[in-house]
């Protein structure tokens, strides 16, 4: 009893969350007390929610100057939250390269890919100028997590690291095109100036999109002995 008590208790804490970001959402920037009269709930209550919310990165707050008194905060959405609502990206992304195929065949398709990579390698190039190594990587994999691909990058015995990607947005246009994992595989290596192996993907089935990253300094580790890679895995 207890359990489905405590059950209870957080599905309407969930519920009242979610109906605070459709309200955001809709009705774009309010204060807490627009949200506690449209909800009917106290303000001490939303400000409890608002708490949480903006703890999750979902929901950030900026000063609202008025002409008495001191200034109230204004809610709004975060970028981080257009994540919870409906998206037909890859279904447009999908039809569009369709057509792409159709008019100009698959040569078409390889180059609006190798255009995009293009693009994407000079922003990042811009973006981690400069850095060592491992802020060059630990950049990068910032920058596809932003992009909804959930990376994170860990070092490995042999001198060689991780790039791990928990989530493909685009899975089922990378599924139809697989040239998308190639031209990814290339942005990689070019970003990073080094050898970066793919060794499973999402989008064959795998749970995560899995690439093994070869620093400058360990690339003679892979001419000496070709068969570490796989040992190491």
């Amino acid at each position: 009893m207890q359990l489905m008590a405590l059950a209870n208790v957080e599905h309407l804490l969930k519920s009242a969350r979610s109906a605070i970001i459709e309200l955001l959402k809709s009705g774009g920037p309010m204060s807490a007390e627009q949200l506690a009269r449209e909800l009917g709930v106290s303000k001490v209550s939303i400000r409890r929610h608002l708490a949480v919310l903006e703890s999750d990165g979902l929901v950030q707050h900026q000063k609202q100057l008025k002409e008495r008194g001191r200034p109230g905060f204004l809610f709004t959405l975060t970028e981080k939250s257009e994540c919870l609502f409906p998206r037909t990206y890859d279904e447009f992304t999908r039809g569009l390269l369709k057509q792409v195929e159709k008019q100009f065949g698959k040569a078409g398709i390889e180059s609006v890919l190798e255009a995009r990579a293009n693009e994407q390698i000079e922003q990042l190039r811009a973006k981690t100028e400069g850095l060592h190594f491992e802020e060059c990587l630990e950049s990068l994999a910032r920058h596809i997590t932003e992009l909804g691909f959930q990376a994170d990058v860990h070092p490995r015995g042999d001198g060689t690291f991780e790039l791990c990607q928990h989530n493909c947005p685009v899975e089922s246009v990378a599924s139809a095109y697989p040239q998308i994992c190639t031209h990814e595989l290339r942005v990689y290596r070019e970003v990073l100036d080094c050898e970066v192996r793919c060794e499973c993907q999402i989008s064959e089935g795998a749970k995560t999109c899995a690439y093994r990253v070869f620093p400058p300094a360990a690339r003679s580790l892979r001419v000496l002995s070709p068969h570490t890679m796989i040992e190491g895995r």
